[in-house]
């Protein structure tokens, strides 16, 4: 039992590890979904959008794997988590199309996904402003 009050527990640092994962797990199911996305939009459309967020989680995995000593791996880390906040606008951009150009996708039914990525989004860049040389 912690002895905390909830009001004054703050989130974790891996935060946006657990919640990258949730988006992951929540765009595969979404998209795997007849209900969501007709078959014939799966392989162009689906494909595309569980490959980029699988890349999202392969950068901040990486990027969680540097334990910066040097100026070197600080940059290198620093890289790695830029190239996840990119693939977090690129992803936005792909619901985006999706929702514009297949009838059956709703945005009520992406609320989740879309309130996961915002927070992924957010988590990334205070993570990344946060990163320095481990002493």
């Amino acid at each position: 039992m912690s002895n905390v009050f909830v009001r004054n527990r703050n989130e974790t640092d891996l935060v946006f590890l657990v919640n990258g994962q949730n988006l992951q797990v929540e765009l595969t199911k979404y998209i795997m979904k007849e209900k969501f996305l007709p078959k014939k939009w799966r392989y162009i459309v689906g494909q595309n959008i569980i490959s980029k967020v699988d890349e999202l989680m392969d950068n901040i995995i990486a990027a969680n794997s540097i334990y910066p000593t040097t100026e070197k791996e600080l940059e290198t880390r620093k890289g790695f988590q830029t190239m996840a906040i990119g693939n977090c606008y690129q992803l936005q951009n792909k619901i985006l199309r999706i929702e514009k150009c297949i009838d059956s996708v709703k945005i009520n039914d992406l609320s989740i996904i879309i309130e996961l990525l915002n927070k992924e989004t957010t988590t990334l860049k205070s993570w990344k402003k946060s990163s320095k040389l481990i002493k």
